[in-house]
């Protein structure tokens, strides 16, 4: 699968900002509904997996793009971003480093894992309840685990990727506070271990746009 990095190094923003840069940039491109999610012509939310993400990591601004459509957009994004508006700051990009690589997606022989570099939020209200129901470490461990299979298996049909064989999970999480949309929700942090292959910086669970559930490969 294509894979698109864009890493502005010449600017420091804080992950909570994420969201204004995205909505900036989504607004200087509002022709493509890939940028933002939403429909051009009736402003409606398009709920799908985000192709274009937006992260700040190591206080850095990233956007990724996924898919050969999405790094086509990209390519124009990266020639005519010349600066970010964060609320009434105007911020030149002056540096801008554009990756563009075959990354892996799909099934794995071998058990792969990964760390959760910005919290995933994992729990709807729907199950934010059934899994305060569950007495012990044991189930809510078994619940988490299936979440992420979901998590794969919803990003993997947007992907045009079909699993067929089954995905197994071993997670160490665990729960932290964080403020999404002026809430406070619980988040999880920590690592899985899967056998299946996730492109590096991709992101899982719920606001994936905004940087949340960003993943990267642990080597060893």
């Amino acid at each position: 699968m294509k894979k698109a990095v864009l890493k502005m190094s010449g600017i420091k923003l804080k992950p909570s900002q994420v969201h204004k840069m995205r909505g900036f940039i989504g607004d200087v491109f509002k022709e493509h509904d890939l940028v933002h999610n939403h429909d051009v012509e009736t402003g409606k939310v398009i709920y799908r997996y985000p192709l274009i993400q937006f992260k700040v990591i190591n206080n850095t601004p990233v956007i990724i793009a996924l898919t050969e459509k999405a790094v086509k957009i990209f390519g124009e994004i990266f020639m005519k971003l010349d600066h970010i508006k964060i609320e009434e700051l105007t911020i030149p990009v002056n540096e801008k480093e554009l990756s563009v690589e075959e990354d892996q997606f799909g099934m794995s022989k071998e058990m792969i894992q990964y760390e959760f570099i910005h919290p995933w939020v994992a729990l709807n209200q729907e199950n934010y309840k059934k899994y305060h129901e569950l007495e012990s470490f044991a189930q809510k461990k078994e619940m988490l685990s299936s979440v992420i299979i979901g998590n794969i298996l919803s990003m993997s049909k947007y992907l045009d990727y079909t699993v067929k064989d089954e995905i197994k999970i071993e997670t160490t999480l665990k729960p932290v506070n964080i403020n999404l949309k002026t809430k406070s929700m619980m988040g999880f942090i920590g690592g899985f271990r899967t056998n299946f292959e996730i492109p590096d910086l991709c992101g899982l669970g719920k606001s994936v746009s905004r940087g949340y559930g960003t993943v990267k490969r642990i080597k060893g």
